[in-house]
């Protein structure tokens, strides 16, 4: 879990190296990103293995559980 990949922690070197090796490693990943446009951010969204969510007033109660089945379903694959 990464809350949050935002515009402070961004600045930071050390984190966006650390963001980098996590999203290397084979383990699913959970954070929360800011909507606005960052080279590192904008990368990731946009690798193959990542789905995207937006979080929405209208969806905001069954999202957890959606996380956490999209979770359990890449545990039961391996």
């Amino acid at each position: 879990m990464v809350d949050e990949l935002g515009k402070m922690e961004l600045a930071s070197a050390a984190f966006r190296d650390a963001v980098i090796a996590l999203f290397e490693r084979p383990v699913a990943v959970v954070a929360t990103v800011h909507t606005h446009t960052h080279p590192l951010t904008d990368r990731l969204k946009h690798r193959p293995s990542i789905a995207v969510v937006q979080l929405t007033r209208s969806n905001r109660d069954e999202l957890p559980t959606a996380i956490a089945s999209r979770l359990l379903l890449r545990v039961i694959k391996r």
